[in-house]
């Protein structure tokens, strides 16, 4: 399980095979659910394998609670120590200190467990270290017998950016970047910086970049923030960490200094400047990365790339990795985030077993709840809607395909729900995306979010190339099935499909097989025969500040509350 920080999440590995795989905010209906014991997610997972808490042969957590309180105690007294270091920092360094250590937080875990009705046995608790779990989560999954694996993020224990050789079933560290040399907690401070919330908020910094232009005195300013340096990078820890705060955790007042502006109101306007602000920061983190990669292939000759941690789902920083020459195939997987932490954790145990990279390899991103057609029934007989349809899949597949020519708007909702952030079919609203004004629709009347923010292209596998760039020199699959690299759509796709290409030309497609979803697949291919595109707008089903639905009641309160106007639940159809 992943338990601790944002994105927390369980994952039941049997046998080295992944059986079920959940993060807790989609049962809490709390998004991210930040440092919550994910025991609902727990709970979903022994249902999914048949088997009661007390037969699991053991609870790992991808935090390595171990080195807490003394090794990072000591790590915090020397590395982070600083003349400038504010009392808030101090004090929340002793907290962590001690909410972290593994008495306190087995006892934590334990107490969770037994509210929600464990009384047995409990599995022994495992602590494994962060980065090792996301390296394990990226690259078991991956078609690679060798690469690089690159884990970038705010930072696990004290690594921020940790370089391994995988190779057969081993990981091995290559390097780390410790704090307070992080590129996750730099973008972080400029999210907070730019208005915008942690965790969430950096994918519209990423999405605001665009609509910015290179500044050269913005991007002085940021040189003395972060700077390449030697074979890696360093962070000038007093924008981040050690300087007074009156504004934010997440920056000090120098960094407020250094760019000469008030850090931005949220909802406030957005200037030109801050939209600059967004291309240099995006810009910055584009460099320092391809700084690494180039460093460590020319050191390793190993060109094969995976990626993971939380500034992993960039999807615009993956789509350049993808892209340089040095680079022969990139890999990212749908959980990049700390949700991912889980996956290799549970994998982590089988990695003696012979086939555990066989089995990873068979991972399914649909590996959450799903709801049968009493469930669902029972749920419209509460919410006393009787206003359905039920048809069977071709004449589903074709009034929904015809719905979408038409500019409906509709909620998908199939099967067991997706992990990882993106919707990817069965969580899912799909619009038309040749209708010029439809990406403005959906984000102020179904999303209620930021007008610049794009939506990304589910695409039918089969004519994928005739959309964009191909980067990854390899077949699509399974480098671009999760919405997780950016490429450039080919000339003339932004006048086809209009509301899936963003102003740089960029798009973060999704390739959809009969293999991948065959009851997307088969929407898809519907819609294609009545409007001669396959292509669809595919985002979350969610609004903004709110996980992605889980249950029928989910959807159901989604649908009544928004700009939706159609809404399926596996065979029954609803409009409005």
């Amino acid at each position: 399980m992943h338990a601790s920080g944002p994105n927390t999440a369980a994952c039941l590995a049997v046998d080295g095979d992944v059986v079920a795989f959940a993060e807790e905010e989609r049962f809490i209906r709390k998004k991210l659910a930040t440092d919550i014991i994910p025991v609902r997610a727990c709970e979903y997972c022994l249902r999914e394998a048949s088997c009661s808490l007390s037969e699991v042969d053991s609870i790992n957590v991808s935090w390595d609670m171990n080195k807490y309180p003394d090794a990072m105690r000591d790590f915090f007294a020397s590395a982070m120590n600083h003349p400038d270091k504010d009392e808030y920092s101090r004090n929340y360094e002793e907290i962590s200190l001690r909410s972290k250590s593994p008495e306190f937080f087995s006892k934590r875990i334990e107490m969770a467990l037994r509210r929600n009705g464990h009384h047995g046995r409990l599995p022994t608790i495992n602590y494994m270290q962060h980065h090792k779990c996301h390296a394990v989560s990226v690259f078991y999954p991956s078609p690679f017998e060798e690469a690089l694996i690159f884990c970038i993020d705010g930072s696990g224990e004290e690594q921020a950016t940790t370089i391994w050789r995988g190779k057969g079933n081993d990981v091995e560290l290559l390097h780390s970047h410790n704090l307070p040399n992080s590129l996750g907690y730099f973008y972080a401070a400029l999210t907070e910086y730019l208005g915008f919330s942690v965790f969430t908020g950096e994918g519209k910094v990423m999405g605001l970049a665009p609509y910015g232009n290179p500044d050269p005195t913005i991007r002085k300013k940021l040189d003395d923030m972060i700077c390449i340096e030697g074979e890696g990078y360093r962070v000038n820890p007093e924008y981040i960490y050690f300087a007074s705060r009156t504004y934010s955790f997440r920056h000090t007042d120098k960094l407020i200094d250094l760019l000469g502006q008030m850090p931005r109101k949220p909802e406030s306007e957005i200037t030109q400047w801050h939209k600059n602000l967004a291309w240099e920061v995006q810009d910055k983190l584009e460099r320092v990365v391809r700084h690494l990669i180039v460093q460590s292939i020319n050191k390793y000759h190993i060109r094969n790339i995976c990626i993971a941690g939380g500034v992993a789902m960039n999807c615009k920083m993956n789509g350049m990795v993808a892209s340089m020459e040095e680079v022969d195939r990139c890999f990212v997987t749908p959980a990049s985030n700390d949700a991912g932490g889980a996956l290799g954790a549970a994998l982590l145990p089988f990695k003696e077993q012979k086939n555990v990279r066989e089995k990873a390899r068979e991972f399914s991103v649909y590996s959450g709840p799903a709801f049968g057609e009493d469930e669902i029934m029972d749920c419209l007989k509460e919410a006393k809607i009787t206003n359905y349809l039920v048809f069977g899949d071709d004449e589903l597949y074709s009034r929904v395909g015809r719905d979408l020519s038409t500019g409906a708007i509709v909620g998908w909702f199939q099967g067991r729900m997706e992990v990882g952030p993106r919707a990817l079919g069965n969580r899912s609203i799909l619009a038309d995306p040749s209708f010029p004004d439809m990406k403005d629709k959906i984000n102020a009347e179904v999303k209620h979010r930021e007008g610049f923010r794009p939506f990304a292209p589910a695409i039918m596998a089969e004519y994928a190339a005739d959309f964009f760039r191909i980067q990854t020199k390899a077949e699509y699959e399974p480098y671009h099935s999760w919405m997780l690299q950016a490429v450039l759509a080919e000339p003339g796709v932004e006048e086809r499909i209009p509301a899936v290409v963003h102003v740089d030309r960029s798009i973060r497609p999704q390739i959809v097989s009969a293999s991948s979803n065959k009851r997307f697949y088969n929407l898809m291919n519907a819609f294609f025969n009545v409007s001669g595109l396959p292509v669809l707008l595919n985002t979350s089903f969610n609004v903004r500040g709110e996980p992605i639905v889980m249950t029928p009641e989910d959807a159901l309160r989604c649908f009544f509350s928004t700009g939706l106007d159609v809404l399926v639940i596996g065979n029954i159809y609803i409009n409005k």
